[in-house]
């Protein structure tokens, strides 16, 4: 059976819930759309992340890689594009601010994602789920991490298709921030948005 590789961030921004984290540790070890799910969380560590990815990678050989994070937007999105940029004002959780701006001096500007999201969106949306497909990731923790993970397979290092998606916060961050007007997702409504998704990619060609 194919393995898909599902990541999620641990809480960032003052949080103390992260709806991607939630959502791995919901999923993982579930068998979806021909996929054994292996779930698992990231630390927003810009001098570690990468080892523990590389770690799964190694242990799990999946063929579908679905990263995810938190974004304050009113819809699922599913990126298209990781830009070789990183925000050099914004320290990770750990304190670490990057140096310079450019990713990796010795990679492209930008990636296509090899997931259409297009796909993906469209079968969200045929079930009454608001989803987009976007091209602007940011220049955080998780455009960091898609750019990180399709130069692996742009070089040959890895073999497989990736994209990040967004999710959006839960209610209860809404109500920890007392702030009534964030856009949120209930965790369950999240988890069926991922089957959908996962169901959709066992039948697209890569692209």
């Amino acid at each position: 059976m194919s393995k898909l590789l599902a990541t999620g961030f641990e809480p960032f921004d003052g949080y103390s819930v992260n709806p991607s984290d939630e959502l791995v540790k919901t999923i993982n070890g579930r068998k979806i759309a021909g996929y054994d799910i292996v779930g698992a969380t990231l630390p927003l560590d810009y001098k570690t992340a990468l080892d523990e990815i590389e770690e799964l990678l190694a242990a799990h050989t999946p063929q579908v890689i679905l990263c995810f994070g938190q974004a304050s937007r009113a819809s699922i999105s599913i990126e298209r594009i990781a830009i070789n940029a990183l925000g050099t004002k914004r320290a990770d959780n750990y304190g670490n601010t990057p140096e310079t701006d450019v990713i990796d001096t010795d990679a492209p500007a930008a990636y296509y994602a090899n997931i259409d999201p297009h796909r993906l969106v469209k079968a969200l949306k045929g079930e009454g789920i608001p989803a987009y497909a976007s091209y602007h990731a940011g220049t955080y923790g998780c455009n960091w991490l898609l750019f990180n993970i399709l130069h692996r397979i742009a070089t040959g290092k890895i073999h497989g298709r990736a994209t990040f998606i967004h999710l959006l916060p839960l209610p209860s961050q809404a109500l920890e921030k007392d702030k009534m007007d964030l856009a949120t997702m209930p965790l369950e409504n999240a988890v069926r948005a991922i089957e959908i998704v996962i169901q959709a990619l066992g039948s697209a060609e890569e692209t």
